[in-house]
């Protein structure tokens, strides 16, 4: 600051650059350099906390096996975990300032005030506690020790290494939305601005509540990665009691959690330890979770949208009327069939066509086959028809129309070959070479 006055949110970058160069200062492109360097750092946070939780669980694996005894190959793993957790708190540190820079170059920050009072009153500061203290937790070098637990009628006794690497799953859990919103692409100064034009804060949780609507394999995901994650805390907590269990192997700990969590729960196989029921406890609740974000998922699958309902409406209105149709002719058909065989069979009997008042029609309704069609078409109607039904009509209306429009044809037809049989008589017998290439 010079002369007492606090620079603009935007104009705190360009130090070192004169105030004719800073008042071309362009919001989009600094928008765009800051968010480049956040997908970096962020992506170099996920690698080095996942490196870090594999090399926790790496030690405790070989501590396990050599019965809890540590000796130098193990110290020098937790040496190295423990440069790992300090190169990605330098990066956390990174990672946030970046995100209050881009917050200042959006005008989301109080102008004026200092940088830290400014970071506390911007949002960040408990994120960024929260982060910290997820990662700063890792295996300790030199720092060894045995936890003993009661319960449940058994006796087991852990250590330190074991309690240190099953939080450090914590990571897994923290920065998955995270990974899912750098895999999607969602994350990016283009959208930023979206957001920000529309009110809408596009944070990892917005992103990872968006995928999980949209995306199964989303869903899918995290599904794999709360399976892998309780098996092996399942693994840890239950081995200690020795011959006892079963879950000391990690596919009979995989079927666990995954019977647990789809509640199925056969009872062959359960845990026997205070810590690793309560494992169980927190895959039941979190299936509950996962099994309401599947099936909404599902449903809003299949929902159909009101354009498809629309046109599902249309075609199965085309296909119902197309068979009352098909029943309206049938019933016709059937009819005059008992019409004229009623009327046969008068004229054959006296010799003469019936009178008015007793004409065939009005016995054509005792008639099984006329009978049958017509109830089958009062059925149809009343099933697929809200109304007065107007198929009978229909059908011999457009039976009519074809009819004439068939005859109509016939008669065109017979004048072009009278108009042709013309021409070639004509040709012939008057040598006319004009009509003769005319025809």
């Amino acid at each position: 600051r010079s002369g007492g006055e606090g620079m603009s949110s935007g104009k705190r970058f360009q130090k070192g650059v004169d105030p004719d160069a800073a008042s071309i200062f362009n919001r989009g492109e600094e928008l765009q350099r800051l968010d480049s360097q956040r997908q970096t750092v962020n992506i170099v946070i996920i690698v080095l906390a996942i490196a870090g939780m594999v090399l926790g669980i790496l030690e405790n694996e070989l501590l396990w096996h050599n019965r809890n005894i540590p000796v130098l190959s193990f110290q020098l793993l937790k040496l190295l975990n423990s440069v790992l957790t300090i190169i990605l708190f330098y990066y956390v540190l990174r990672y946030y300032s970046i995100e209050f820079e881009l917050l200042e170059v959006s005008g989301k920050t109080v102008m004026g005030a200092p940088y830290l009072q400014a970071f506390v009153l911007s949002g960040l500061l408990w994120p960024f506690i929260t982060e910290a203290c997820i990662i700063l937790v890792h295996p300790l070098p030199f720092v060894n020790y045995i936890v003993h637990i009661w319960g449940l009628d058994t006796y087991c006794a852990y250590s330190s290494d074991a309690f240190v690497s099953v939080f450090m799953l914590v990571r897994l859990y923290y920065y998955t939305p995270r990974i899912i919103a750098e895999v999607s692409g969602l994350k990016n100064e283009k959208t930023r601005l979206i957001g920000l034009m529309n009110n809408v804060d596009l944070s990892y949780h917005f992103i990872l509540k968006a995928m999980l609507r949209d995306s199964l394999l989303t869903l899918l995901f995290l599904f794999v990665v709360s399976v892998i994650t309780m098996s092996y805390a399942m693994i840890v907590f239950e081995r200690p009691v020795g011959p006892e269990t079963n879950l000391d192997l990690f596919e009979n700990s995989v079927w666990l959690i995954i019977i647990t969590m789809t509640t199925v729960g056969y009872g062959d196989t359960y845990p026997k330890t205070p810590s690793g029921r309560y494992v169980a406890i927190f895959a039941a609740l979190l299936a509950v979770v996962l099994v309401a974000l599947a099936v909404g998922a599902v449903t809003d699958r299949l929902t159909l949208s009101r354009d498809e309902s629309k046109v599902l409406e249309f075609i199965d209105n085309i296909r119902n009327k197309q068979e009352r149709k098909v029943a309206a002719a049938r019933m016709l058909q059937n009819g005059w069939r008992a019409y004229v065989k009623e009327r046969e069979m008068y004229e054959k009997k006296h010799g003469f066509p019936p009178p008015e008042q007793d004409r065939p029609q009005n016995r054509i309704l005792n008639q099984p086959r006329y009978y049958k069609a017509a109830l089958d078409y009062a059925q149809m109607r009343g099933e697929s028809v809200n109304g007065i039904s107007t198929d009978v009509a229909l059908t011999v209306t457009e039976n009519s129309v074809s009819i004439k429009r068939i005859t109509t044809s016939l008669e065109d037809l017979d004048k072009k070959l009278a108009e042709m049989h013309n021409m070639i008589k004509t040709a012939v017998l008057g040598g006319a070479s004009t009509k003769s290439t005319r025809w």
